[in-house]
């Protein structure tokens, strides 16, 4: 009984002391006009309502699982975020692949086909000039829609969230929220 107790603490030690997530590619979230910038891409993204956004992986609590799932992968899951209410969510996950959002979007799309119930399939679009893939798809009653687009060698795939009944009211919203997408300067 002592050494299954102990070895329950020293379990607990070790989790608790996990080393932090490091981030390589770090943005800043600024509250005050609802904007994501990150520097170190060159991009920046104005979101419309009450969103609240979570850039520090070690914060991201609930996701934080998915964060080092990401970067065990190689990729990095930049921020995450939900209106106030908590009925609407958004994810922007970078991966440096050096692939076109089309050939990153089927990448995904390929990897995802056995967890989306239902494919509404992809859609070429251009906001703010930047040429993007589009792809929606349903999943455990929710409907999603993603963006996949290229800053220079990085891929970024921002994705958006909702219930089936304010998705169509919203998709505007979130095309309205990409179209601010402002590729920049890189730091």
């Amino acid at each position: 009984m002592r050494r299954c107790c102990a070895a329950v603490i020293c379990a607990l030690i070790v989790v608790g002391c996990a080393a932090p997530l490091k981030q390589f590619y770090p943005g800043t979230y600024f509250p005050e006009d609802r904007t994501y910038q990150n520097k170190s891409i060159g991009f920046s993204l104005t979101y419309r309502g009450s969103w609240e956004l979570i850039t520090d992986p070690n914060r991201m609590k609930e996701n934080k699982k998915y964060a080092q799932e990401c970067q065990q992968s190689g990729l990095e899951l930049l921020f995450v975020g939900f209106t106030a209410e908590k009925m609407q969510g958004t994810r922007c996950i970078v991966g440096n692949l050096n692939e076109t959002g089309t050939e990153w979007a089927d990448n995904v799309r390929r990897i995802n086909t056995t967890h989306v119930d239902k494919d509404f399939g992809t859609t070429q679009d251009t906001l703010h000039g930047v040429s993007m893939v589009r792809w929606e798809y349903a999943k455990n009653e929710i409907r999603f829609v993603e963006f996949f687009f290229s800053v220079d060698t990085y891929n970024i795939r921002v994705a958006f969230w909702t219930t089936p009944d304010l998705y169509d009211k919203f998709l505007p919203v979130y095309k309205d929220i990409m179209k601010t997408l402002s590729i920049t300067d890189r730091e």
